[in-house]
């Protein structure tokens, strides 16, 4: 067969997709919807594995779906031309799309623009042309802009950089530098100066992106993909930023919703479990939120209530630490503070049940069929595998035995990224029978997460279960939050965990946060604290965590005379968490982030240098200091939109210097054209009008724990608001089944007449 000249051929057509043939080549092209494609190269009878990633339908995905399946897809007729050597396709939202059928060459264009394009002449590695594994080279614009690829740390921007796409336990990782970090997401979003464009490519096997990194002089400016995988599948968006983002996140499945509880601030620390008295630390902690009058609703309870020794073994309560479990979490839950445990994928060979698991046969394997055997956690251990149903069974038994049936309703899923590199070691597999392991290790992170959700699903049918998984890829969000994993104490590490915290908000993981304070290092200063908190009272997740060098906790308490600055903080939190389980609900539903760069929703260029701010929801614009000693900062406020700060009415389009001391809460803008509901025991809502004009908001509230809103048992609140130049007319309507009646007043820094009205 020849190489770098290969003609491909239509052998199968219908309304919504193509199929072209060369020698054992298949390339398929399907219209999944108005704007976006999906781009299949395979062998002839090649047996793709399935893909857990994409559902569109919202199943609970145990067995995956096929990869090529069209099930849940808008699938799109297209106009089409066919040529000899040109084929030709347009998409309803104005793409272009020409396939040149010599080396299967695909290009785009928008309004006459290129937007990119298949590299020339060579563009998949058909007959090894590239050496082994499968490429995709694509064009690179001089000025584009880069986002996405999950937890990935550095600049926002990934544009002129390489990554590699899989997932690895780095305890105190850099966040400017490190990579891989926790997160398998072969996703981008492109801007140039045509149009943006994502791309997701799906496979779960060791894979590798350069944007730019690589120059070669027989090539024009490109950028390329590679991956371990047997076969290439990807899907290509088309539209805004925003549009592109929720095109895929659709694509994925809907987020899990977590439950109200989870946004008031969850503690946690390695120190208090670690200790031979860890109840005592623990009751202690409870005396010193009493102390301090500081909320707390949830604890993060870390692996050491499991261990034997100086080791950890799932499921296993260390008596001599916890004597009485079920009472320890009976206590903490009289408190309304939820235990979520800590729970490992890996049994040590010294494990008590490792004996019993080895010969059912529940672990990844070697050939012989033996356990296969690797470091974890200061030993040697085996992972269970999540593919073969009764391992996934016995794992969901064991959650149900060893933890909810004593009270719990929560699971932390920790130390989950299947490290398994050994292409030897066997799973039992799917339909099609057993697999590498190190193929589906973010598959196997996701059965994991799902077996813990079955059993909590199971335990309480109606309420919303609260995972929690370090690792992972895009399916994991249909069950679980997130966070950013161990982190470092410092500066630098808290502005750049800023970057992977909105990076993985452009990646469809809006439930996420950090370890506040910073995980791994020396206890943070005070002043590194606060700044911290500062940051952290905007995230969805609001939690201290530490395994300090010292053995200290990093605790709200960690300085006494910093407290009155720790308490405004948090009370501050309390006071966003209508707003911020609003915007929950608005993610879940719409795709809106939690959080998200300025430059989601605005193209100003002054946004594209601005690297310390983020909007919370739609609404808020918040800044922060990301250096020590620092007191102020200059930020600009998007001209597209004017703005209040507490009492004063700011133009959009400028910028300001805004003072953030560390003792007093947060300063933050709120976007003209808004109605704010701040306050967690009364909420009340604020109006920040336009000068003239109309706007909408809207409101969603409910019991914060069960399935119940989807019936309409829920506040669903929508505000409708004219302005001129005496008034501020606000009308409203609750199309849920709760009663509410709003408390509505007009911001203080406007002096008009509010008028309100109920349009029940």
């Amino acid at each position: 067969m020849p190489k770098f000249n290969h003609c491909f051929t239509l052998t199968a057509a219908d309304e919504s997709s193509r199929i072209y043939e060369c020698d054992d080549n298949i390339a398929q092209i399907d219209f999944i919807s108005q704007s976006s494609i999906r781009v299949a190269i395979y062998k002839k009878n090649a047996e793709l594995l399935p893909t857990f990633c994409i559902n569109p339908t919202n199943k609970l995905l145990l067995d995956g779906r096929e990869r090529l399946s069209t099930d849940g897809f808008d699938l799109c007729r297209i106009k089409a031309e066919n040529r000899e050597s040109e084929d030709f396709f347009s998409l309803p939202c104005g793409v272009d799309i020409t396939l040149d059928k010599r080396n299967f060459l695909l290009s785009y264009a928008y309004a006459g623009k290129a937007v990119f394009a298949d590299r020339k002449p060579l563009a998949y590695n058909f007959q090894k042309e590239f050496g082994d594994g499968l490429y995709h080279y694509i064009t690179r614009s001089e000025n584009e802009h880069i986002y996405g690829l999950g937890d990935k740390g550095g600049a926002l921007d990934k544009s002129g950089r390489s990554f590699r796409i899989e997932t690895v336990d780095c305890m105190g990782y850099s966040a400017k530098n490190s990579d891989p970090l926790y997160k398998h997401l072969p996703f981008y979003i492109c801007e140039n100066e045509a149009l943006c464009y994502g791309i997701f490519y799906d496979t779960t096997d060791t894979s590798y992106f350069d944007f730019g990194k690589e120059i070669n002089n027989y090539y024009p400016a490109y950028k390329y993909f590679k991956t371990d995988d047997d076969c290439l599948v990807y899907y290509v968006f088309f539209g805004s930023k925003l549009s592109v983002l929720q095109q895929f996140c659709r694509l994925c499945g809907k987020q899990a919703f977590p439950p109200k509880w989870s946004f008031d601030y969850c503690a946690s620390t390695m120190a208090y479990t670690d200790a031979p008295d860890s109840e005592k630390q623990m009751y202690a902690f409870l005396d010193k939120l009493e102390k301090y009058d500081l909320p707390c609703q949830g604890f993060y309870l870390s692996s050491g209530y499991t261990s034997i020794g100086e080791r950890r073994y799932v499921f296993n309560w260390n008596y001599d630490k916890f004597p009485n479990p079920k009472e320890f979490v009976e206590r903490f839950s009289q408190r309304k503070i939820n235990i979520i445990p800590n729970i490992k994928p890996a049994f040590l060979n010294s494990h008590p049940l490792y004996g019993e698991l080895k010969e059912k046969g529940y672990f990844v394997k070697n050939p012989d069929g033996t356990p296969f055997v690797t470091e974890f956690w200061d030993g040697l251990g085996s992972y269970l595998d999540f593919t073969n149903r009764d391992a996934f069974d016995y794992w969901s038994e064991k959650v149900t035995s060893s933890l909810l049936d004593l009270g719990i309703t929560s699971t932390w899923n920790d130390n989950n990224e299947f490290d398994i590199k050994d292409t030897e070691a066997l799973c039992s597999g799917f339909s099609s029978g057993e697999v590498k392991a190190s193929r589906i290790r973010s598959t196997l992170t996701y059965l994991m997460v799902a077996a813990s959700y079955l059993a909590q699903k199971k335990q309480s049918p109606n309420n919303r279960p609260f995972l929690s998984t370090r690792s992972g890829n895009i399916a994991v969000r249909r069950l679980s939050q997130t966070w950013s994993g161990d982190n470092k104490t410092s500066f630098e590490d808290l502005r750049y965990c800023h970057n992977i915290g909105l990076t993985m908000s452009l990646s469809g993981f809006g439930f996420y946060g950090h370890d506040l304070g910073g995980f791994h290092g020396k206890m943070p200063s005070r002043q590194l604290l606060l700044r911290w908190l500062e940051h952290g009272i905007f995230e969805p997740r609001f939690t201290i965590h530490s395994w300090n060098e010292d053995g200290s906790a990093t605790m709200p308490w960690s300085y006494e005379d910093i407290m009155p600055s720790v308490k405004a903080l948090f009370e501050q939190r309390r006071q966003l968490i209508p707003y911020l389980y609003n915007c929950a609900y608005n993610s879940v539903e719409n795709e809106i982030p939690i959080n998200a760069p300025l430059i989601l929703y605005y193209d100003d260029e002054e946004l594209y240098a601005q690297n310390d701010c983020m909007l919370v929801g739609r609404n808020i614009l918040v800044s922060f200091i990301f250096d020590e000693d620092k007191q102020s900062t200059s930020v600009y406020l998007p001209k597209a939109d004017n703005w209040y700060l507490a009492d004063r009415y700011y133009n959009g389009g400028q910028w300001i210097v805004l003072k953030i001391p560390t003792d007093r809460p947060m300063p933050y803008f709120v976007k003209a054209g808004s109605v704010l509901p701040i306050q967690e025991d009364e909420t009340v809502f604020t109006v920040y009008p336009v000068e003239n004009g109309e706007f909408e908001d809207s409101f969603f509230t409910d019991d914060g724990v069960t399935f119940n809103y989807r019936n309409g048992d829920c506040v669903m609140l929508k505000f409708s608001v004219k302005c001129d130049s005496q008034t501020v007319n606000v009308t409203y309507h609750n199309s849920g089944n709760m009663p509410f009646c709003p408390n509505i007043r007009l911001c203080k820094a406007d002096k008009r007449r509010l008028i309100i009205e109920n349009k029940e």
